[in-house]
């Protein structure tokens, strides 16, 4: 018994032995590949992450349809409260009522933005101008330290007392009417009793208003600087006529505090 194991043994040996050298006998006989240096430099710069299991990884997606969905329904949910809270009428909401009108009766003060920016990170590629105030030139009077340049030099034909918000100057046809201070243009259009109006908001939360103007050489939204051309006087009798008024917040103060019109 003990020599027909033996026996087994050695087979299962001598068949080891072939096997094993039949496989390196294969592996001589195959060519071996080396890539040349110009191959080397035909690699890719970058590869793809791969996972665990070897897959590539897809991109991550710039558009998530779930935020897109939960974003549109945080703007439905926003609209139908606001929609509620105005068919109501309830007291409590009154608070919240108000907010929601001024956000979107008052205009909204692009100038004030923009110099809070420019002092916080500079002036944005130049896109404002870079000499909004000029000093009020031969200004005699060296207590007044509001810069102002005049509009048009003039008389003045109804004072701040008469009309309550601003003054109409007499000066001669056909002039000029300037900014006094630079700023941004905010409205233009037609007003009641003022004819052609042009109002400019300074970038120190001020307002300027011309009207009575016979032509307006500035539209919506442009900047302007101190000095630059508004439109023309009107013209009543061969005389030119211009409405002017300054508002601070929500007064309007005299001009003649500031601006000399001589």
């Amino acid at each position: 018994m003990a020599d027909r194991l033996d026996k087994i043994r050695r087979k299962i040996e001598a068949r080891r032995k072939k096997f094993n050298h039949t496989v390196e006998k294969k592996e001589r006989s195959q060519p071996q590949y080396y890539p040349s240096h110009s191959e080397f430099r035909d690699e890719p710069d970058y590869y793809f992450p791969t996972d665990a299991k070897g897959s590539v990884q897809p991109e991550e997606k710039l558009f998530r349809k779930d935020v897109f969905i939960m974003q549109t329904l945080v703007a439905i949910c926003l609209f139908l409260v606001v929609g509620i809270m105005f068919k109501t009428g309830a007291p409590q909401f009154e608070g919240a009522r108000q907010f929601v009108q001024n956000s979107f009766e008052k205009e909204f003060q692009f100038d004030t933005v923009a110099v809070w920016y420019e002092d916080q990170f500079g002036q944005p590629l130049a896109l404002l101008p870079t000499n909004t105030n000029i000093a009020l030139d031969d200004y005699e009077n060296e207590n007044i330290n509001v810069a102002y340049a005049v509009p048009a030099t003039g008389t003045i034909a109804r004072s701040f007392e008469q009309d309550g918000k601003g003054v109409i100057v007499e000066t001669t046809s056909n002039s000029n009417v300037e900014a006094a201070k630079g700023g941004m243009v905010r409205f233009v259009a037609e007003e009641e009793n003022l004819g052609k109006t042009v109002i400019i908001a300074h970038h120190d939360g001020g307002e300027a208003w011309y009207a009575m103007l016979d032509n307006v050489e500035v539209s919506l939204y442009d900047y302007v600087e101190a000095g630059s051309t508004i439109g023309t006087a009107s013209i009543q009798e061969n005389k030119g006529y211009y409405y002017f008024a300054l508002k601070e917040g929500e007064t309007f103060i005299n001009p003649l505090e500031v601006i000399s019109f001589d």
